[in-house]
């Protein structure tokens, strides 16, 4: 009277001796890797040795649309620094800043950076003006525990001028000494 356990699937195909099916996924998978890394390396050499160089490229694509190569833009226009990036990083920005927040942080003696600033209103009126104005947005959020950041930014870009005042004045000097 006793019972005989049943048989198990696994414990079937274990006696009887056939193999053990694949799935038809994990065979494709197989099949297909080995294709896509062949596929890549044949891309990437392809793109590495057959593929013309920039310069031919670029020629080759002003010659399809009547634009000569000899007129592609200027890099030194390409990497210019758009003007309101350059008017917030001008020492007239500086003194403006130092300008507009006297009032609330008190007054800062800046003289080299007043000069530059003038020599700059001298070069470019609209850098000036587009600084007085990024100047004036900047002290809208000045508040007394700012001023410090304030003082110290200014006081960089004063020291800055005169070191830039006094590498002129040494050039100009020498430039006299040899005529």
């Amino acid at each position: 009277m006793s019972k005989k356990p049943a048989k198990t699937a696994a414990s079937e195909n274990e006696g009887s001796g056939t193999p053990k099916k694949r799935s038809k996924l994990k065979l494709a998978l197989l099949v297909l890797a080995p294709l896509v890394v062949l596929a890549g390396g044949g891309y990437a050499g392809w793109a590495f040795f057959l593929a013309p160089a920039p310069a031919e490229a670029s020629a080759q694509a002003g010659e399809g649309t009547g634009e000569a190569p000899e007129q592609t833009p200027d890099p030194v226009q390409v990497a210019a620094v758009p003007v309101d990036i350059a008017a917030q990083t001008s020492f007239t920005h500086s003194y403006a800043l130092s300008v507009l927040i006297e009032e609330m942080c008190g007054e800062i003696s800046v003289p080299a950076l007043k000069a530059a600033s003038e020599e700059e209103a001298h070069a470019d009126a609209q850098l000036v003006a587009l600084s007085w104005t990024a100047a004036s947005r900047r002290v809208n959020a000045l508040s007394e525990k700012s001023c410090g950041h304030f003082f110290a930014e200014i006081e960089n870009a004063d020291a800055k001028a005169a070191t830039i005042a006094a590498d002129k004045a040494a050039a100009a000097a020498k430039g006299k000494a040899k005529h």
